[in-house]
């Protein structure tokens, strides 16, 4: 909860963190100081100003001065990596002119506790020490942390003008952002995801919802995996919610940037439709006749919206998107039965038996057939399978002191792709109960 500029802890699962709002006058205490950091530059860390526990990288935009208050993005990291995370959005930020704030406390996959508190942090700081425009603060997240500052964003309505949601998004919960923000044109949502994202399918959800309660919304898609957008996303997403302001009310609105944001948007449409990416042309002319409704190109983008819909390619693709939503909705209801099933074995199962109840041969094989829509589907079932495998219940199962049981997972996962990232110190950890087959199988893997 939010009380006097602070939110109060709630309780938190890895699909949805809660929290709570009580009486809040953020915009009544606002107390502007002099900046404590060099302008166009980032600072790299910077400690809270109510905690010193508490530090993020900051970045001010260049000509920044007290004289004016200024919109500013709070980003949330799910690993705590600030400037990487801070970079990511500093160019677009140094051109828009917003102040950025990336904080080195915040996490995913367990309680909201780091992540009230790191917001509250950075909450505290802007507010004693920078001139911030109290109406324009903005949140951005990556997976967990995606899901962390949609809600966020709800116990602070009134504050919080706009999310950024890469990789992760809330499913429909009533009371959820989009009953809450219903028809206010002052909030909005930007969410993205790669191509090879195992939560492509919930982020591209939570846009039809927004769309179907008329909250401003874009998503967007690229090629990549479950990861950060690339920095020209990151920076597409600040333009989008500058606009959102000037169309919300939020500052004066700049006609000669907005035409010219129009014009290359219209642009950017026509060349994909002349490349034959009819979807990806269709997803961003209604995108335009929503953003720009008063503007005479609004009418123009519409039509074309409703000849490319009309298409048969178009109605083909869309068939079968919704069809594999409806198997990747299933498969998400299915892996922690799978999970728990193997949980309550005496023995770990066997390999293949797992590998099977998982279908990992039958995705693969559904890979090997091609570039299609289906094959980008299987992809992004088999990334969500690895990621089980390989991070979520090894990790449960060495916390609980079974190794034996975690090394059955992570031999199922290098079946899928090789051990990577932070699911090599858990296969350390998992060796000490590894047969002389389960060596040889996962020989070569975290050699990177």
């Amino acid at each position: 909860m939010l009380s006097n500029g602070r939110l109060s802890h709630g309780r938190q699962t890895r699909a949805a963190p809660v929290v709570s709002i009580a009486a809040l006058a953020i915009a009544a205490s606002w107390r502007p100081c002099a900046a404590q950091a060099a302008t166009g530059r980032v600072e790299e860390r910077v400690a809270s100003a109510t905690d010193t526990t508490q530090q993020f990288a900051l970045y001010l935009p260049p000509g920044y001065t007290a004289a004016r208050r200024w919109p500013i993005l709070f980003v949330l990291d799910p690993r705590g990596r600030a400037v990487l995370a801070l970079h990511l959005f500093q160019e677009a930020a140094a051109q828009l002119g917003w102040i950025v704030m990336s904080s080195y406390n915040t996490l995913s996959d367990g309680p909201p506790e780091p992540n009230v508190a790191a917001v509250n942090a950075m909450l505290a700081s802007a507010q004693v020490r920078l001139s911030i425009d109290s109406s324009r603060l903005y949140l951005a997240g990556f997976s967990g942390t995606a899901r962390a500052a949609l809600a966020f964003a709800v116990a602070l309505r009134g504050q919080v003008a706009g999310v950024i949601a890469a990789g992760g998004a809330l499913g429909f919960a009533l009371g959820g952002p989009e009953t809450v923000f219903a028809g206010d044109s002052t909030f909005a949502y930007f969410g993205a995801a790669g191509t090879r994202d195992f939560n492509y399918e919930e982020v591209l959800a939570l846009g039809d919802r927004f769309r179907i309660t008329r909250v401003p919304y874009r998503v967007v898609t690229f090629q990549g995996p479950h990861s950060w957008p690339p920095a020209d996303v990151c920076g597409d997403a600040l333009a989008w919610l500058e606009l959102r302001a000037m169309l919300g009310g939020l500052r004066p609105l700049d006609s000669s940037w907005a035409r010219a944001r129009l014009e290359a948007e219209q642009a950017r449409a026509s060349e994909l439709e002349r490349a034959g990416h009819w979807v990806e042309a269709l997803r961003l002319d209604d995108a335009v006749a929503r953003d720009y409704a008063h503007w005479p190109a609004a009418a123009a983008a519409a039509r074309r919206a409703a000849v490319l819909r009309g298409s048969r390619e178009v109605a083909r693709y869309d068939a079968e998107a919704r069809r594999l939503a409806e198997r990747d909705l299933q498969q998400g209801l299915g892996l922690p039965r799978i999970f728990s099933w193997a949980r309550s074995q005496r023995d770990p199962p066997t390999l293949e038996t797992l590998a099977a109840k998982l279908r990992i041969a039958e995705l693969q094989r559904t890979v090997e057939r091609g570039d299609s829509l289906a094959a980008a589907s299987a992809r992004r079932l088999l990334a969500r399978v690895w990621v089980n495998l390989a991070f979520y219940e090894p990790r449960a199962y060495l916390a609980t002191g079974s190794p034996e049981r975690a090394m059955r997972m992570l031999e199922t996962a290098a079946t899928i792709g090789p051990i990577e990232g932070e699911a090599c110190a858990l296969l350390r950890e998992a060796l000490s109960a590894a047969s002389a087959t389960q060596r040889e199988r996962l020989a070569g893997q975290c050699q990177s």
